[in-house]
Parts: structure tokens; sequence; C-alpha cells
């Protein structure tokens, strides 16, 4: 079997701010689910989904660093 395509998914915290993000990088959107909070872009034959719903890392902070 010969894989010919992977589309990476990152989880994000707020997927219409994150849909804007790469809009202004050149993506498109391919597919959308708001209800989801689910988003595939493309930018030539390049994909990425967003995702709203898997919980994001924590982020870091001097007060959880130790």
């Amino acid at each position: 079997m010969k894989m010919n395509r992977l589309i990476p998914m990152l989880p994000v915290r707020h997927m219409p701010a994150s849909v804007e993000f790469y809009q202004k990088l050149g993506f498109s959107v391919e597919k959308r689910n708001d209800h989801w909070g689910w988003a595939m872009l493309r930018i030539d034959e390049c994909r990425l989904m967003v995702e709203s719903s898997i919980e994001p890392p924590p982020r870091t902070t001097a007060a959880n660093r130790f």
C-alpha cells in the first residue's frame, strides 16, 4: 500500500479565528462545519484541518512549568 496524501488536523481554541488567520496566509476554505467546529483549508495541493472540539494542549505559563 502506498500513501499519497497526509492531511494534518490541528487542535485550535477558536475555529473561526483560526480559519481567518490561515486565509490571511493564502489558504481557502475547502470544507467547513461550524456545528462540529471543523474546517479543511487548502493552498495549492496542500491541505490542513483545524478542529476546535479536540482539547488543545494547555497554554504554557510560568505558573504551570514546575
